[in-house]
């Protein structure tokens, strides 16, 4: 198992995700140093006197980092993908910005990746989320009181079948499919507009569908892995999805009991797919 962090900053996109790494850093007496991002997270890092820093300033988060005695980072939450001509970069910033430049015109993996290079390059151990929340990750098979039915196993797998197709053009993470129908795929919206979407296409009288998330091939494990929540059921069930499905090992639960409580509540299944599933 890999050696915990001496101190490590948390870079806290939205959610709560990085909340959660924060309250494991805590426990475990573990130093950490929050980044609040571009202002993208959820206001309860300010009880954490949190290292407020716009996007484009890479130096001043790099000095600070060092000067903090931070020896690894995490990445942790969503952050909505600005205009890059809207970014103000410092001078280290400006001297990325042709590499920057190129990321940008790459999908989220291959962005988050090269990220992670840059802090690797300067000294930081990148570590996912998982190292510090045993509990984070999906378990194989159904967690939940409700099982998927023989139409939703057929809709599992085309949705896998939809994400592997997409993979290699680093789209998305999530499709939704109900009936054999692929009623949305994921894009740049996430996967909370994506539901948002579903719902106001369907008037069903009875819960059919499935949410199937599953990370892209070869996809940096440390960075940006398919997450679920409290939220994410509720925006199912408004889509009157029947159920979801994340590959265990590779996929993420946000409060995980109380997101199986509301599965159970609106009738939902939640599986963890193993290879036999895949």
């Amino acid at each position: 198992m890999p050696a915990l962090p001496k101190k490590l900053a948390i870079l806290a996109g939205g959610g709560t995700l990085p909340k959660n790494v924060a309250e494991a850093c805590r426990r475990e007496s573990i130093p950490a140093l929050l980044v609040n991002l571009g202002g993208a997270a959820d206001a309860w890092i300010g009880e954490y006197d949190p290292l407020d820093i716009a996007l484009g300033q890479v130096g001043r988060l790099l000095e600070t980092l060092k000067a903090e005695g931070c020896d690894a980072i995490t990445m942790a939450g969503p952050l909505t993908r600005p205009q890059l001509s809207k970014v103000r970069f410092d001078w280290q910033g400006a001297k990325l910005l042709p590499r920057v430049t190129q990321l940008f015109r790459k999908g989220d993996d291959a962005l988050l990746r090269g990220i992670a290079e840059m802090f690797e390059e300067h000294g930081f151990r990148v570590v996912g989320p998982e190292m510090l929340l045993g509990d984070i990750l999906v378990t194989p098979g159904v967690m939940t009181k409700s099982s998927p039915t023989d139409d939703a196993i057929e809709d599992i797998a085309i949705g896998r079948k939809i994400l592997s197709a997409l993979g290699p053009h680093d789209v998305g993470q999530a499709v939704v499919v109900a009936d054999g129908v692929c009623m949305a795929i994921e894009a740049a919206e996430g996967t909370a507009q994506m539901l948002q979407r579903v719902s106001t296409l369907r008037a069903v009288e009875r819960a059919s569908g499935v949410l199937v998330k599953l990370p892209k091939p070869n996809q940096d494990r440390r960075v940006d892995l398919p997450t679920i929540g409290p939220q994410t059921i509720d925006a199912a069930s408004d889509a009157h999805l029947a159920g979801i499905a994340v590959e265990a090992g590779n996929g993420f639960i946000i409060d995980r009991e109380d997101t199986i409580r509301r599965c159970d509540e609106a009738g939902l299944f939640l599986i963890g797919l193993t290879p036999p599933d895949l």
